[in-house]
């Protein structure tokens, strides 16, 4: 027999909402009435992050809203990246008036909704809002509601699933941006235009190899701190790059340009900011020998290991694991900036490049938190 939540008693309310394991339940709980999303906020259930994604689903546009999670198996090694939902938005252009209820996210806005709930095949059941009412201000109320239920006010990150053809997201505070459009050509315009809509931007991660045209020197993809790219143009990303770190997949690159990268370096011409590069070509190998015959680079001495650090941690937005390089080895080279005698560690092997600079040690990770994936090096999930 269904039981009133609101006639229990006030901390067996609190208990019960409290314990609920689904944030989808607690955001659907919360838009009942004003005492439910009273109980909700007082519960201060809090989300670790929030995420969203834009795609398209049955011809219409839909934001997905929810968090993720890191999960690392410690004893297989294994890593995956598991996304927890909180609620969906597709707009639709009408709605039938059958099953349409108005729903108040915060004090100012009402938006006409159908829900639609479905099970997956794991057996989650899952929640849509199919609404009618103007894409940009919903969007803006929706991420106003949850952080105001969750007690959310941290950075957020956006995943382009589709190109937009009019309006990007209207979605505040957004870090990081991943693209993943399989099947769609992204022009320099678009990157602008997303780069632009949200200027505060930190990260920027395309996982398919599909831009086209030429990148203009001014363009703010060059601005991006950290930037994870599959992308042929390697020698417009080399020269322009103004950011921190950098990860090229597929890259056009001759040897000459790596030797007026890493001249620029040590001459402190350019890349003032730069912390770690990393790029694999799209065929061939690097020339390693022609490239060392053009810059002095210093060696390890067996003799002497203690004039390097034991190892490498890279830690960047862009990459969701700590990887870590143990650089007291005849694999990796050592030079040094001329203004201010700043190290660097560059090591070739085959088509793959790798140019970390010295950092200091106490940004370095426990040794506990670390995982070894066989084969790949080893690797920790952020915390």
């Amino acid at each position: 027999m269904p039981v009133n939540l609101l006639k229990l008693p006030c901390l067996i309310r609190e208990m019960i909402v409290t314990e609920l394991s689904d944030h989808q339940e607690v955001f659907l709980l919360s838009l009942c009435s004003r005492r439910t999303k009273f109980l909700v906020v007082k519960a201060r259930i809090k989300l670790p992050n929030v995420s969203f994604q834009f795609q398209k689903c049955r011809g219409y546009n839909q934001l997905n809203i929810g968090f993720e999670l890191h999960p690392t198996n410690h004893e297989l090694g294994v890593y995956k990246k598991v996304w927890y939902p909180v609620t969906s938005v597709l707009h639709r252009e009408t709605l039938e008036l059958k099953e349409v209820f108005t729903v108040k996210l915060g004090n100012d806005y009402e938006a006409d909704t159908k829900f639609v709930s479905w099970c997956e095949e794991d057996g989650k059941l899952l929640h849509r809002m199919e609404c009618a009412n103007e894409p940009m201000g919903i969007q803006k109320a929706l991420q106003e509601y949850i952080n105001s239920i969750f007690h959310y006010s941290g950075t957020n990150k956006l995943y382009l699933l589709m190109k937009c053809e009019e309006n990007l997201p209207n979605i505040s505070n957004v870090k990081d941006i991943e693209i993943e459009i399989p099947d769609e050509i992204i022009e320099p315009q678009f990157l602008t235009k997303i780069l632009t809509t949200y200027p505060n931007h930190r990260s920027l991660v395309i996982s398919k190899k599909n831009i086209v045209g030429e990148l203009p020197r001014d363009s703010p993809f060059f601005q991006v701190q950290d930037i994870s790219v599959h992308s042929h143009y390697g020698t417009d990303l080399f020269h322009n790059f103004n950011g921190r770190n950098m990860r090229c997949y597929s890259v056009v690159l001759p040897e000459q340009d790596i030797i007026q990268f890493i001249q620029k370096w040590i001459s402190n011409e350019a890349y003032h900011n730069l912390e770690t590069l990393s790029f694999f070509k799209e065929r061939g190998i690097i020339n390693a020998a022609l490239v060392r015959q053009a810059i002095v680079f210093e060696e390890y001495n067996r003799h002497e290991p203690e004039k390097r650090p034991v190892r490498y941690d890279v830690v960047t937005p862009i990459m969701p694991m700590v990887r870590r390089y143990f650089l007291r080895n005849e694999e990796w080279f050592e030079v040094k900036r001329i203004t201010d005698g700043k190290r660097a560690f560059v090591k070739f092997f085959h088509g793959l490049c790798h140019f970390f600079v010295h950092k200091d040690p106490l940004y370095a990770s426990n040794d506990d938190d670390y995982v070894v994936i066989k084969d790949f090096g080893t690797f920790t999930s952020l915390r």
